[in-house]
């Protein structure tokens, strides 16, 4: 074929066979600890020209090659695939901080597959199908976590979707034990807990603005961890009913701090779900005004998988809530799947880098340059760039020898109730000027 000869190699790892791809998936999901997960993809190609691929086998590989010039750029070296026939293909995408990465993945995946491929007077329709499966989110065992992102893509397959997520065994097992109303009542009682965790400016060693995280009452009887209280507030329709308790809470805390002589920025994660909200600008203005607090005081955190669903509603939508005077961070930047448009394109203020890789500077010569680029392009953006996760003294000196301007992690400071903050501040200040 003409294109073969100038086809460039692929160094995106495929796996020989199914059995070698299992192992690795074992493998990876064995390496897997708290704060990273592994994805698989099962990816089902409906093509057409089928008879020609089953029929002419240059053809065939031509095709392939062109389909993983495709999806090489997006995925990650780490990533591994193999082919299971012409038609499907699977992947693993290990070390990942959250499940969301593998939806922000997919969607990068089916973006670059949108496009036909031409091979000679050929042109290649794919319309692909997609199932996804975390672990250990979903399943602790690697036949599980397959045969999982296979039902997913079956059914999606089945409902004319792009993708779709597998069910979480957790999520369905907490939903059966009435947790939807239970987190009414919890939502109606404003008891959830809001805490906070300081941000650390790496050359003046002060703490510049806090996080706020939500979490399920400590004196509640039942035991719901964060990710599943978000997951069930956005399955039921109580996301933007939780956020408002949130928002409402960090208002009061703010007036609380700065009555006391405490002005500090105080940055809130928004979720996928909520910013598809095309009043979301009105709301929060709403909140702001109830409480007399300035946009300015405020920080939103946005992962980048919420960027990827609707790209042009998130670039009005960034640039009106800035307009309104929020701050803007890019939350778990570095995941491999990430695109310097965001960065071109949207009104960002900081860069925050994944945990994974902060977690990995120690014993990953490959992590640690990726934390460099990250600095270095925050810097050439002008972006002042944040390191969540930071946990020994080592790492915190790595980051302010490679320039990182700000830390967050449980070196510094756990997350605390907001009575605690000024506390800390005080202490955390006078040991730093004594230093």
């Amino acid at each position: 074929m003409s294109n073969s000869a100038t086809t460039p190699a692929v160094s995106l790892t495929e796996l020989a066979s199914v059995s070698v791809f299992f192992s690795e998936l074992q493998k990876e999901m064995t390496a897997a600890h708290e704060t990273s997960s592994v994805a698989v993809l099962v990816m089902s190609l409906q093509r057409s020209d089928r008879i020609a691929a089953l029929l002419l086998d240059e053809y065939a590989e031509e095709v392939k090659q062109q389909f993983l010039l495709r999806v090489h750029p997006v995925l990650r070296s780490k990533d591994k695939f193999v082919f299971v026939n012409e038609n499907e293909c699977w992947f693993i995408l290990p070390q990942l901080s959250s499940e969301a990465l593998s939806v922000l993945a997919v969607h990068r995946l089916l973006s670059e597959l949108n496009v036909p491929i031409k091979v000679n007077e050929h042109t290649v329709f794919l319309t692909p199908s997609i199932g996804i499966a975390c672990a250990p989110m979903h399943t602790h065992s690697a036949f599980a976590l397959l045969r999982a992102a296979d039902t997913a893509q079956k059914h999606a397959h089945a409902a004319n979707l792009k993708f779709l997520m597998a069910a979480t065994e957790e999520s369905n097992q907490v939903i059966a034990a009435d947790l939807p109303k239970m987190l009414g009542e919890v939502l109606d009682a404003n008891s959830l807990m809001v805490v906070y965790q300081p941000k650390v400016d790496l050359v003046s060693r002060r703490m510049i603005s806090v996080e706020a995280l939500v979490r399920w009452p400590g004196d509640h009887p039942q035991t719901v961890p964060t990710n599943i209280l978000i997951d069930v507030a956005e399955r039921t329709g109580m996301i933007e009913s939780l956020t408002l308790r949130v928002l409402n809470n960090v208002m009061r805390d703010y007036c609380t701090w700065k009555a006391a002589g405490l002005e500090v920025l105080v940055w809130v994660n928004l979720s996928t779900r909520l910013l598809e909200l095309e009043q979301l600008p009105k709301i929060l203005q709403r909140v702001l005004n109830i409480w007399d607090v300035p946009a300015s005081a405020i920080g939103l955190e946005i992962t980048e998988s919420a960027f990827i669903h609707d790209i042009e509603h998130s670039t009005d939508l960034l640039f009106e809530l800035k307009k309104l005077g929020f701050h803007l961070s890019i939350d778990d930047f570095g995941t491999g799947y990430s695109s310097l448009a965001y960065l071109r394109r949207f009104p960002i203020d900081e860069l925050k880098i994944d945990r994974m890789f902060v977690h990995g500077m120690a014993g990953s010569v490959q992590d640690k340059q990726i934390v460099q680029s990250i600095i270095d392009l925050g810097h050439n953006f002008g972006l002042p760039v944040v390191a969540e996760g930071v946990e020994t003294a080592e790492t915190l000196a790595e980051l302010d020898a490679l320039g990182c301007d700000q830390v967050q992690g449980y070196f510094f400071a756990k997350p605390m109730p907001a009575e605690h903050i000024l506390g800390w501040r005080e202490r955390f200040h006078a040991q730093a000027t004594d230093d």
